[in-house]
Parts: structure tokens; C-alpha cells; sequence
């Protein structure tokens, strides 16, 4: 018998993990500023953990399905990030920062895919609604952005690295709460082609509207710092981001049914090429917070969309894998965008946003290619 239901112990996996990355995605950059870094060095900083999953993420995935112990992986996994992220903060030299930060990332990374392939599983067998539970990460996301812009400043500089300890910390815990079960059995593999093709063009249009993102992601808090926002004002504007997202997760099985993963990747898309040529043109703050709103849309439909096209399309017993892959994709994408965005934003300043524009136009046109073929017949259903 469980200690928590299984939607309690998966909302609890995301609360651990996602305050992290709550805290890391707006102020690790002005973290690696403090140390003195500048804009090329912020963006190869970034660039390090993201070149490095690049080579594990798939592996993350695979170890899960081949193991059929999801449990004991994401354990295994939060352990070894909150050990190898206190490495970053003890790092007596930049060289010996970046290979823990790149070996941080290496178990991190792939903790999301295998908790959301877990999380579709336990909705296949009805015991949960997967955008309910999952809003809950999104949550503790707003969480990680407010506590770093009311206390990181009242703290010593390396507590936004504990902070992502604690997280981690948290994720292991709440892992063990889960039950052990596999993923799902492995059973026959022969799949028509024109699904490999929705999945490929699927996973390509997911990839670059999140990877879309990269330029925000590595100098939005550095940008908004130097236009004069408190860190209060910055975590409020990341937290008004993620609000909008869980707003959407708290509906995403109706809306995921109703439009399919197709259309919420091109709408993720759209509402791209609107959110970033509108910040390439430096919008005074009420206007800047409005476009934060769209990121429920930018992130939160694409989101939902990767994880119900590999719900819908991936082979038997290759869920966690499949997301990995997805996941796998996004980070070359991202990590591509982040290592041009250090050039692009010491050429163009803010003007580096046109390019993230662009990456999303071209992200719904893929969508709207996979949504133009054959659809084949499937039980899956919501988000």
C-alpha cells in the first residue's frame, strides 16, 4: 500500500524538481554574472549542461524503460544532481564548476521525461489527470522564481545554488513515495508510417518552439536587471509566465482532447512569433508583463502537445525513451539558440528576440505539416 496516492507522490516528484528549476532559469545567469562573466561566457556557461545531456538524455529514458524500476531511476537521479550541484557551488576554479554543472545536468534533465512518461502511465490506468498533477510543478516553478527574487538578496551569493540542492533533495524524497511499476510492457513494435512521420515532424516542431526560447531563457533576467527591475520585479515577471502555464494545465485534458497535440504545437508556435517580436522591440513593463502571459501558450502548449503526440504515437514500452528523444531534440535545438544567443545579444541587444520569433514561425509551420497528414486511430486521449 502506498504512503501517498499516485497523483499526491507525482505532484510531489514535480514540486522537488520543478523549484529548481524555478530558481536556476532566472538567476543562474545572474549568478555566473556575479562571478564575472560576461555575455559570451553566461552563454557558453549555459551552453556546457545543455551539450552534455545531449549525449544522456536518451539514455535517461532508455535506462528507465529497460529497467522497468522508474521509481529507483528518479531517486538515483535527484541524488546524484543535488551531490553534483553542491560540486558547482564548492568548484575552486571555473573549469571544475562547468564539468559539475555538465555533470549536474546529466542526471537532472532526464528526471523530467521519465516522472512524465510515469505520469501518463498512471493516466492510461485512470488513476490520475495528468495536466492537474502536473500544474503542480508549474506551481512550485513561481515558487523557485519568487523565493530567489526576495531572498537570494538577503543571502549569500552560492544560495541560489543550495536552493537547487534543496529541490533535488526534495525530488529524491518524494520519489520513494511512488510505487514501483513499469512504464508499460513491451510488446509489438511494427508501427504504420505515416505515424513515425507525425512523431518526427512532431518532435522537430516541439523542438524549435521550445528551443525558441533560448535567447530569454540565457539574458532576459540579465537584460531586465539592467533596465532597472529589482530581482523581485524579475521573479514577479517569471512567475506571471508560469502562472499563465498552470492556468492552462489546470484545463489541459479538456484542451489537449479538443485540439490535439498537433494544433497546440502550432498555437505554442504562433503565440511565439507574437511574444518575441513584440520583445525584440524592448516594451515598457505593464506591456512586457502582458507578453509574459504567453507563455502559457509558448511553453505550456507545447508542452502539453510533445508529451500527447509521444502518448498517442510511441511504440509499446518505449514511452519514457520516446519522451527522452523529445526531450533529447529540444536540447539541441536550445543549445544551438543558447550558444548563438551570446554573439546575437552582444551584436543586437534585444533585438536577439527576432531570431526566437523566427525559430517559432518555422515551429508551427512543422506543426501544422504533422496536423495536414493521415491521422491514425488511437486510444489515448487528453493531457
Amino acid at each position: 500500500m502506498p504512503v501517498l496516492a499516485p497523483r499526491h507522490a507525482i505532484a510531489a516528484v514535480y514540486v522537488g524538481l520543478f523549484f529548481g528549476i524555478g530558481v536556476y532559469m532566472p538567476f543562474f545567469p545572474v549568478w555566473l554574472q556575479a562571478r564575472g562573466f560576461d555575455a559570451s561566457w553566461i552563454a557558453f556557461a549555459l551552453a556546457v549542461p545543455m551539450a552534455a545531456r545531449l549525449f544522456t538524455m536518451p539514455l535517461g529514458g532508455l535506462i528507465a524503460d529497460r529497467s522497468g524500476r522508474p521509481r529507483a531511476t528518479l531517486m538515483l537521479y535527484a541524488l546524484a544532481t543535488a551531490l553534483c550541484f553542491a560540486g558547482v557551488a564548492l568548484a575552486p576554479s571555473t573549469a571544475t564548476m562547468l564539468i559539475a554543472l555538465a555533470l549536474a545536468t546529466c542526471f537532472w534533465q532526464p528526471s523530467l521525461p521519465v516522472i512524465d512518461a510515469y505520469a501518463v502511465s498512471r493516466r492510461k490506468l485512470g488513476q490520475l489527470d495528468y495536466g492537474r498533477v502536473r500544474l503542480w510543478g508549474s506551481l512550485s516553478f513561481i515558487g523557485g522564481n519568487m523565493a530567489g527574487g526576495l531572498l537570494l538578496g538577503l543571502l549569500p551569493g552560492d544560495a541560489v545554488i543550495w536552493f537547487i540542492v534543496a529541490g533535488a533533495l526534495v525530488t529524491a524524497g518524494a520519489s520513494a513515495l511512488l510505487e514501483e511499476a513499469p512504464l508499460a510492457p513491451r510488446g509489438a513494435r511494427a508501427e504504420k508510417a505515416s505515424v513515425t512521420a507525425i512523431l518526427a515532424i512532431g518532435i522537430a516542431a516541439a523542438a524549435l518552439v521550445q528551443g525558441s526560447h533560448g535567447v530569454l531563457y540565457a539574458f532576459a533576467s540579465v537584460h531586465w536587471r539592467a533596465l532597472g527591475y529589482s530581482d523581485a520585479v524579475i521573479g514577479l515577471l517569471w512567475a506571471v509566465g508560469v502562472l499563465a502555464e498552470v492556468l492552462l494545465f489546470r484545463v489541459g485534458t479538456r484542451t489537449t482532447a479538443r485540439l490535439g497535440p498537433e494544433r497546440l504545437l502550432m498555437l505554442g508556435g504562433l503565440a511565439g512569433v507574437l511574444r518575441f517580436g513584440a520583445m525584440a522591440l524592448e516594451p515598457p513593463l505593464p506591456l512586457l508583463a502582458g507578453l509574459q502571459m504567453l507563455h502559457g501558450l509558448t511553453f505550456g502548449c507545447t508542452y502539453l502537445g510533445t508529451v500527447e503526440l509521444v502518448a498517442r504515437h510511441a511504440p509499446a514500452g518505449r514511452q519514457a525513451g520516446t519522451q527522452a528523444l523529445a526531450s533529447w531534440a529540444t536540447a539541441i535545438v536550445m543549445t544551438g539558440t543558447i550558444l548563438l544567443s551570446g554573439p546575437l545579444w552582444t551584436l543586437f541587444g534585444a533585438g536577439a528576440f527576432y531570431t526566437s520569433a523566427l525559430m517559432a514561425l518555422a515551429g508551427a509551420g512543422l506543426a501544422f505539416a504533422a496536423w495536414m497528414r493521415p491521422q491514425p486511430q488511437s486510444a489515448a486521449s487528453g493531457g
